[in-house]
This record gives C-alpha cells, structure tokens and sequence, in this order.
C-alpha cells in the first residue's frame, strides 16, 4: 500500500512532527492525542478485522470515528467532555492530513462535520475553610512520611497548583529563607508552557525549607516513601487517603482539583479581585475564572442588597423646575 494511502506515517508525521515542531503544543496536549489514537485504531482494526499497521487513511471514517465516540460513552463510561476532547484529536488530524494531500480534503470534510456533543458545566466542587484544615491534620507530622505528605497537601492549598505542577516542583523552583522581607516564591509550570510565580505562606515556607534541606536543585520537592518523585496517582491516592479520614467528607469524591478550587474559592470569599485569582490559578481568559463567582449564596445576597430598590422619593416635575427651564432658554 502506497505510504501516502497507510494511516501509520501520517500519524507518526502528525504527533512527532506537527504538534511539537510546527505548534508547539504542550507535552500533555501531545499524550492527550496520542491516548485518543492508541483506543481509536484498535477499536477500527476490531471492527474491519485489520491488522493497526495495515490500516489506510480512508478506514477512518466518520461512521467509525461516530461508533467510537458513541462507544467511549457507553463501554467505557466517558462523559460528554470526554468525548469531545477525542474527537478535537482527531479533528486536528483529518485537517493535518487535507493540508498536506488535497486528494484528502474530502475526507476531511465529513470527519470535520461531525460536531462536538454539548455538555453540561459541572457545578463547582470545593471544601470549607474546617473541612481543609481537617484533611491537613491526617497527616502524622511526628513521622517523616507525614510531614512530606503534610508539605504537599499545604502547598496544593497555598498555591492551588495543578497536580501536575506540584509534581514537576524542583527545589531550583522555590525561592525561600530569604529573611529580608521579600515574599517566599514558588514557579509553577504550568499549561502550555506557561510560568507564573505564586506567593508562599509563612508556614509553606517553614515546611518546605525543612523538606528539601540538602537536596540539589534539579531534585523535585515532593517524595514519596521510597525516595521517588511523587506521581500524578501518587497524589490522587493520598488526598483519597486523607479525605477518607475526615468524617465530614464521607461520600465524597476529593481529588486534587478540588484542593485547586477550593483555594479559588477561599480566596474569592476574603474579598480578592478575581483578576488576582486568575493571575494567581494561571487561568489565561478571566472567563475561566468567573465560575467561582458562583460558589456562595454570601456573595449573591450581598450583591442583591448593592442593588436593592429602596422607596422612591416623590420628585418636581420638570416644568417646575423653574431653574433649568430658565437655563434652557438662555442657551
């Protein structure tokens, strides 16, 4: 089969070449793409019984990408959200391939018409001010394990980082024990590539100066037990560990966004501008932080009292205004 007809060097062309070099896209863009073709060609070669390195471009079509999109819903339980994000990748991919060989461009019409499924925001999860500082305490700080384990799930609540962006933290990342009144700062590395620093809490600062004393400033902040940088699962398991501990969390689901948006909303109830949470989550468009306009019933009966209609005051009509009419003619 000639290589411009097989799927196999347009993929490769794709995610090696196009989305790194050419748009320089972020490396978890680049997995999320890559996840998307690793269930995609599978689920094709399933159902035409084709071996994946025989399969040509053509075998992608939207009837097959529509069973896919409508099989990663119902077998594998994916949500709508879920499913969009699939067909984005595979969307960039039909117009990756058009750009390159017209003979595809029709082919890359009907992949293109097929339209992203509308779902529904989800309502803001986040905990209450008792319910953190519960989690905070699980940790046994009379061990090392827990003050490591006490250090990260402070510094997720100080910085409302990304769970990604604490666990790629270096200690070269933190400017610390500076004890000359300048703010304690931590880098956080973030989406697309994107660095902002956030400001540290006295006892962040306290915790984390003792956690990585000695250590190189290429080696990464948070450990786990066996010395080992902390995986995105590590900290999913230990934030499910702590919240399991907090009788007011029972039936819950805590997850380290949750920790992110409750930061936000901690910060949006102190009276912070939300242009300053924006700056501070590394949000890029303030629309992604105007949800969190929306997480208190605090802040909406007090905007209702700003805007509340008092009794109207009886006022002259304006042909009694002798003044202005007096004003008008001399005009």
């Amino acid at each position: 089969m000639p290589e411009l007809l097989t799927l196999g060097p347009w993929l490769r062309r794709f995610l090696c070449e196009h989305i790194v070099t050419e748009r320089n896209l972020a490396r978890n863009t680049g997995k999320s793409y890559r996840d998307t073709f690793s269930l995609l060609l599978p689920f094709i070669s399933g159902k035409l019984r084709k071996p994946v390195d025989r399969l040509a471009v053509r075998d992608l079509t939207s009837r097959h990408v529509l069973q896919f999109l409508a099989h990663l819903e119902e077998e594998r339980g994916c949500s709508a959200r879920t499913r969009n994000q699939r067909l984005a990748a595979i969307r960039a991919f039909a117009r990756f391939v058009a750009s390159r060989d017209p003979a595809h461009v029709e082919w890359c019409g009907h992949i293109r018409a097929i339209a992203p499924k509308k779902s529904m925001p989800q309502p803001v999860g986040w905990l209450a001010r008792a319910e953190m500082e519960a989690m905070l305490a699980v940790p046994d700080r009379k061990t090392a394990r827990g003050r490591s384990e006490y250090a990260l799930l402070l510094f997720l609540y100080n910085t409302g980082a990304r769970v990604s962006e604490a666990t790629q933290l270096k200690v070269g990342d933190l400017q610390i024990g500076r004890g000359n009144g300048g703010h304690d700062l931590a880098a956080l590395h973030g989406k697309g590539g994107r660095t902002r620093q956030c400001p540290l809490w006295p006892e962040t600062e306290r915790v984390l100066a003792s956690e990585i004393m000695g250590r190189a400033a290429e080696d990464a902040v948070f450990v786990s037990r066996l010395g080992k940088p902390f995986t995105r699962f590590g900290v999913y398991r230990l934030i499910e560990r702590c919240a399991a501990r907090v009788p007011e969390l029972a039936g819950r689901t805590i997850t380290p966004h949750i920790i992110r948006h409750t930061t936000a909303c901690h910060l949006v109830l102190a009276g912070v501008d939300i242009n300053t949470v924006r700056a501070w989550l590394g949000h890029v468009s303030i629309s992604t932080t105007n949800i969190y306009a929306e997480i208190d019933l605090t802040l909406k009966a007090r905007a209702v009292a700003l805007c509340e209609i008092g009794q109207s005051k009886p006022g002259r009509s304006w042909k009694e205004d002798k003044d202005l009419m007096a004003f008008l003619k001399s005009l």
